[in-house]
Parts: C-alpha cells; structure tokens; sequence
C-alpha cells in the first residue's frame, strides 16, 4: 500500500513538472537509431529466428 502511494506521488510530481511529456518526447528519439548504436555490439553473431506462433485453440460454442 505504502509502495503503490509513493509511486502514484512520482508520477503525480512527473506528470506536474512536465517530466512526463519531456519523457514521452525523448524516448521514442532515442530508440530510433537504437539499432545503429547497437550495431558494434551484434556482430559476430547470427540473427535469431522470430518466435513461433502459438497454436490457436478455438474456445468451445457456448461459452467458458
């Protein structure tokens, strides 16, 4: 309980102050050359496959 009011007060003084907006401005700029920045650091290895999709099970007619 304590730990939910401390955050909610964070984020009421963030939100306040405009931190909020500078942050929601920033970090989509900074993950956009994310992937040139970390080019030096993946060479060498070979690129992972994507996730299989999970098989869909269709839900049973009437309901759960």
């Amino acid at each position: 309980m304590t730990r939910a009011l401390l955050i909610l007060l964070v984020l009421a003084i963030l939100a306040g102050c405009g931190g909020m907006t500078r942050a929601v401005g920033v970090l989509p700029n900074t993950l956009d050359d994310l992937s040139a920045k970390t080019e030096p650091f993946r060479r060498g290895r070979e690129p992972q496959k994507p996730a299989a999709e999970p098989e869909r099970v269709q839900a049973p007619l009437g309901g759960l």
